[in-house]
């Protein structure tokens, strides 16, 4: 019978951090990353949970004091359930209130049962994409226009599209096409991503009486068109049941990274 133990690291057993890291220079990588965070002050080691057994590292997790960032637990595929749902609790226990944990497919496998058990609720499914923007060129739209979020029908438009708050920061571009009327009746915004050489987009949305005539396609082409100027790679995602955003990253050969599960902690 396996025994499991969940503790913090230290500064001898950081290793175990990147212990299921399979790429070895990927893991050192990680490893020096973690090393220099830790004498900077930009992380404590207490803030990190360990899972062990005989067999040795089963899982880790670094939970960060900002509640706004998830939680991302790194788990062998096989670690048994009851170590997974040990893991779980002691996570919520340390979380920030409000804080999200988030199961990446690429990281650990997609189980909510022992989650649920420890006391998460499962809140939505998203998929995540990467587009190679070298791979392929993509056609500028004619018909699309950038427009400054505080001309008054697009805060209107904004409004019916549910983001009546959104302001785009300085790097970004906000761009709207227009419907049969010939009003703006779709926006989208690119800029630069969270990761070097990667553009980011919100394909912000189209009004429901505009949608089916592919004006969400047209508005990411010309998006992807747009990045491609400055970025080589663009992530993003959408929630695991949005069909027709799939088929959009799909028609573009946008190519599907991980599908993920995020919890939120029960009341």
């Amino acid at each position: 019978m396996n025994t499991f133990t969940i503790q913090p690291a230290t500064a001898e057993t950081l290793p175990d951090l990147v212990a299921l890291v399979t790429d070895r220079e990927d893991a050192a990588r990680r490893l020096n990353f973690l090393r220099e965070r830790l004498a900077g002050g930009q992380f404590k080691l207490e803030n990190t949970l360990i899972l062990r057994s005989e067999r040795g590292v089963e899982g880790h997790t670094l939970i960060n004091a900002l509640a706004q960032i998830p939680i991302f637990p790194h788990l062998r595929s096989d670690v048994p359930e009851e170590a997974v749902m040990a893991l779980a609790r002691a996570v919520r226990e340390q979380a920030a209130p409000g804080q999200s944990l988030l199961l990446d497919s690429n990281l650990a496998s997609l189980r909510a049962a022992p989650f649920e058990a420890a006391g998460w609720v499962l809140d939505s499914r998203h998929v995540v994409y990467e587009t190679d923007l070298r791979a392929r060129s993509y056609p500028l739209d004619p018909q699309a226009q950038s427009v400054d979020a505080n001309r008054p029908d697009i805060r209107e438009l904004l409004e019916q599209l549910g983001q009546p708050h959104l302001e785009p920061s300085e790097d970004w571009t906000l761009i709207a096409l227009a419907g049969a009327d010939g009003s703006p009746a779709a926006l989208g915004a690119t800029g630069p991503g969270g990761r070097p050489d990667t553009a980011s987009i919100n394909l912000i949305g189209v009004l429901p009486q505009s949608r089916g005539q592919g004006l969400g396609t047209h508005l990411h082409a010309h998006l992807l068109a747009l990045a491609a100027r400055k970025f080589a790679r663009h992530d993003g995602g959408t929630e695991a049941e949005n069909s027709a955003m799939r088929r959009v990253f799909d028609k573009h050969g946008s190519r599907l990274m991980a599908t993920q599960m995020y919890f939120k902690a029960r009341d």
